[in-house]
């Protein structure tokens, strides 16, 4: 998805070019007094500079998304990491119930065994 900067950057690339283009044809155009010369220079100095901020501002974009894309990562990997751990959790309850069902099970066995004893004691 392109955002304002994105378009901006891609118009500079293009529209510098051809205002070089332009404006030198216009400069030779015109005649040759002591200002064209001075003319082109600025020209040339402004479409340098406009493709410096471009380049500017593509690594500035560039440096932005990657740094977005390093942090969605990172959230991906601790949410990751958050589930993992959820669902051991999960299993370490799961089987403390296990154990708890299966020691509530002996306790009963014995229990019922202790009274079967005692009834075969009271019988005799």
């Amino acid at each position: 998805m392109l955002c304002f900067f994105h378009y901006f950057v891609i118009a500079c690339y293009n529209v510098a070019p051809m205002i070089l283009k332009s404006q030198s044809s216009k400069s030779t155009e015109q005649s040759d007094g002591d200002g064209s010369e001075s003319k082109r220079r600025k020209i040339r100095n402004l479409g340098s500079s406009i493709m410096k901020s471009a380049t500017v501002l593509a690594r500035a974009l560039r440096t932005c998304e990657e740094e977005k894309e390093k942090r969605h990562r990172e959230m991906m990997e601790l949410e990751q990491r958050r589930i993992q751990m959820e669902e051991a959790r999960n299993e370490v309850h799961r089987q403390g119930i296990a154990t708890l069902v299966a020691a509530v099970t002996d306790l009963s066995g014995a229990i019922q065994s202790l009274i079967n004893s005692d009834q075969r004691h009271g019988q005799r």
